[in-house]
Formats: C-alpha cells, structure tokens, sequence
C-alpha cells in the first residue's frame, strides 16, 4: 500500500507558483502544468468525468511546447498558437482531488522526434490550409510527407488545396485511404470522391469518421447512391 499512499503524498506537494509553469485553458478546462505535476479544473459541470482525461492532457504540456518550439527553429516558421501534439505514453500515474482541482503525476514517455515533428506538422498544415497566409504550407507538408505516419493525411491536404481538375487523379496516383488518420482529411477525401461521384467509396471512409463534415458527406453519398442503384433496378421491370 506504500506506493498509493507515497503517489498521493507526491501530488499533494505539488506547487504551481513558479516560472516554470505552464497554463492553457479551453472551454472546459483550465489546466496547469510545471514537469512534474498537473492540475485541472473544470469550468463547466459537463467537463467533470473528464477530469481524469485532461490532467493527462495537461501532464504532456511541457513536451507538446518543446516539440512545437523545435519545429519552429527547424522551419523557421511561427506554428499556428493552437495547434499541438505528442506521441507519448504516461506511466506511474497518480491524481488526487484537491478542492476544485484535479492534480496528477506521471512520467511522460515520448516517442521519437520524427513521428512528433511530423504529427504536429500535419496538423499544422492543415490548419494553415484554412487561413490567408499559406507560407509555411510547404515546409509542413515537406515534413508530413517525410514520414509514414503522416503521408497519407499530407497527400489529402495537397488534393484539397489542388485545383477540382487534378485533385482525382492525385489521390488515385498517391493516396493510401486506410492509412487516414485526421477527420480533416477523411473529410476532404470523401467530398472528393463525393464530388467525383465515387458515392460507395465516399461511404466507406465517411462512416468511419466523427465529424460533422464526414456525418453530412455520409449522408449526401448514400442518399445519391442509393437513387443509382435503385435506377439500375428499376430498369429489369
């Protein structure tokens, strides 16, 4: 029992006073992170059962901000400010309540520094894809395509951003649809596909996604392919 009771004791201790401390806060949640400790707090009643969630969130703080910063220097290029992402793990996890807070301690495993440069990458690029200044859409798409775990949503963000007439051709020369992992780019692959007619493949990679974007698409492509199939029936009578 000593090891809970020790876990407890190390968070309890847990101070969130110094420079080193980082805060973000979203709609839900406002959270604290310093290295060794975290602490969330929700804002709205909803947010509570995902407390435990977001104190996990808030103990890879540090490591998203050092991931974003070296991609930064490496680039040279500012990172779109609410954007992030780390591939890690988190062992040794202990949280105890603390009044309106939840703290939390762990030890944050990160995988290597390619498969996070290029996940952060990928995200970047797409969110620059919506904004007005496109010029560091390159180089984030030079390192998405760099690495398997994100070539396959960088080849998305290239067909959307390329003109109607190419965008096809392109995924059906490059795309690995099965290998999409950003609702982003399985939403702008189904409306592709959408806008090609291509209703049954539009399905498929549509059903598997959570956004509303993929939920519409999903809907408009069985709709239109269920009209077609009943056409071709309907010519046997």
């Amino acid at each position: 029992m000593l090891a809970p009771i020790l876990g407890l004791s190390l968070v309890a201790s847990a101070t969130f006073d110094s420079e080193q401390t980082i805060e973000q806060q979203t709609a839900f949640f406002k959270s604290q992170a310093n290295g060794k400790y975290a602490r969330v707090m929700a804002l709205k009643p909803s947010a509570t059962d995902a407390l435990e969630q977001a104190c996990r969130h808030a103990l890879t703080l540090p490591k998203r901000n050092s991931i974003k910063a070296d991609l930064a220097i490496k680039l040279n290029i500012k990172l779109p400010k609410k954007v992030s992402f780390v591939e890690a793990t988190i062992t040794d996890y202990s949280q105890q309540k603390q009044g309106e807070w939840l703290t939390c301690s762990g030890k944050v495993l990160v995988a290597d520094s390619e498969v996070n440069q290029a996940g952060l990458a990928i995200r970047a690029a797409w969110k620059v894809s919506t904004g007005k200044d496109k010029t560091s859409l390159r180089p984030l798409l030079k390192v998405a395509m760099s690495h398997t775990t994100t070539i396959s949503d960088a080849v998305a963000l290239v067909a959307e951003q390329s003109p109607k007439s190419e965008q096809l051709n392109y995924l059906d020369k490059y795309l690995v649809a099965n290998e999409l992992q950003l609702e982003q780019a399985k939403a702008a692959v189904a409306k592709i596909w959408f806008n090609n007619q291509r209703y049954k493949q539009a399905i498929e990679l549509a059903k598997n996604c959570e956004s509303i974007d993929c939920k519409r698409l999903y809907l408009a492509a069985k709709t239109k392919y269920e009209q077609i199939t009943a056409d071709d029936l309907s010519s046997y009578f």
